[in-house]
């Protein structure tokens, strides 16, 4: 049997991602070949596998061979993660159980996790179990941000404005306005003139600039406002990334072959290989490899 898994040129941005995997209280009182995986995340890769083979004593040859080959390459994979949660569980699982049985946990992004098993029985003289792994993981870049939590607040501002001016209107120079005796100008003769300057009686030249007239200003000036509206605030960082994994209160009770692989965070490659040789221990010539 020949396994492979390949994770490579794979880019993920999560953002205030929640990933959850649960199997608890699961895989329990049973027996035989069990293989579990449970994930939480992005790009993960996980395998259960077994190689069986038997061969009778009454064949020529008589001869039994299984065998597992595991090959795992990671590479050139790009992962953000931003106030990211990864959540994989198998509390309280796997127990009183009996035979073989392969689980694999994994929270996080990129993760490899494999589970083999080879076994080779024989009642003949030859025998032969052969495992092998292979795990390569580079020029991968992961990067854990925490985001900045932004809440907003309504707010509202008033505002009243109050104030007053005084000061004069004066004349600016002297004026001399004729007079005619025609009903509507320019009717009649011309009779004379009338001095509106500094000259004439009651004149009020009150910045010494000519003229006669004067007046005096007194105003008061308000001014009054409301504006509502909402403005960010800035109350902290969210939780930064998180990866769990647990496999808390399980693998009870149990007997045979266990392989169990349990990861959390990201780039992680794991496998569990067992090979098995059983042959005929009377016979003459008896090989086991």
């Amino acid at each position: 049997m020949t396994d492979a898994q390949y994770n490579h040129g794979n880019q993920v941005t999560n953002k205030g991602t929640q990933n959850n995997a649960s199997a608890n209280g699961s895989i329990g009182g049973v027996s035989g070949n069990v293989g579990a995986n449970v994930a939480a995340g992005d790009n993960n890769q996980q395998a259960n596998a077994v190689a069986l083979a038997t061969a009778d004593e009454s064949f020529v040859f008589g001869y039994a061979n299984a065998s597992t080959s595991v090959t795992q390459q990671a590479y050139n994979n790009k992962l953000d993660n931003y106030s990211t949660a990864n959540n994989a569980s198998l509390n309280n699982s796997l127990q009183g159980i009996s035979g073989n049985f392969g689980v694999n946990v994994a929270a996080g992004n990129y993760n490899q996790q494999k589970n083999d098993m080879a076994a080779a029985v024989s009642n003949g003289q030859y025998t032969s179990a052969a495992g092998s792994a292979t795990q390569t993981s580079n020029g991968n870049v992961t990067t854990n941000n925490s985001t900045v939590k932004t809440e907003y607040v309504q707010v509202g501002m008033g505002f009243v404005a109050g104030g007053g001016y005084k000061g004069i209107s004066d004349q600016h120079g002297d004026t001399y306005l004729d007079t005619w005796s025609g009903e509507t100008h320019p009717g009649g003769s011309n009779t004379g003139h009338i001095d509106v300057d500094s000259q004439a009686q009651g004149a009020s030249d009150r910045l010494n600039n000519g003229g006669a007239l004067s007046f005096d200003e007194v105003g008061t000036i308000g001014l009054a406002g409301f504006a509502t509206g909402y403005i960010p605030v800035v109350s902290g960082f969210n939780k930064a990334v998180v990866n769990n994994a647990s496999l808390n209160g399980s693998i009870i009770g149990v007997s045979g072959n266990v392989g169990v692989n349990v990861a959390a965070g990201g780039g992680n490659q794991q496998t569990n290989s067992l090979s098995i040789g059983a042959g005929c221990s009377a016979c003459a010539g008896k090989s086991t490899f």
